[in-house]
């Protein structure tokens, strides 16, 4: 797995602190083919539709099965860090 994921502008700390780690991140309007996560902040599910994250969805064949959506609003790095990792949120168990 390449772990490539795509971050909303204006989060470019981020994407150092990603890159740091082992992932491949980057902006998401430079992200191009297949991302496993894209992390965005404080918007709605129907506003990040409206984004150039379409765009990524349909080079992937219009398959956005096992994309992981992150919110980065209120998170610390090493929270969203953790979220991509493990590919969840919270553990439920």
């Amino acid at each position: 797995m390449k772990r490539i994921i795509a971050v909303e502008d204006g989060l470019e700390d981020l994407i150092e602190y990603l890159k740091a780690r082992g992932f491949i991140a980057m902006p998401w309007n430079e992200a191009v083919g297949e991302v496993d996560a894209v992390i965005y902040r404080g918007r709605k599910l129907k506003e990040i539709a409206a984004l150039p994250i379409e765009n990524m969805i349909e080079q992937m064949g219009g398959n956005s099965f096992g994309v992981l959506l992150v919110n980065a609003e209120g998170r610390t790095h090493e929270e969203i860090y953790e979220i991509i990792k493990n590919r969840i949120y919270d553990h439920f168990i």
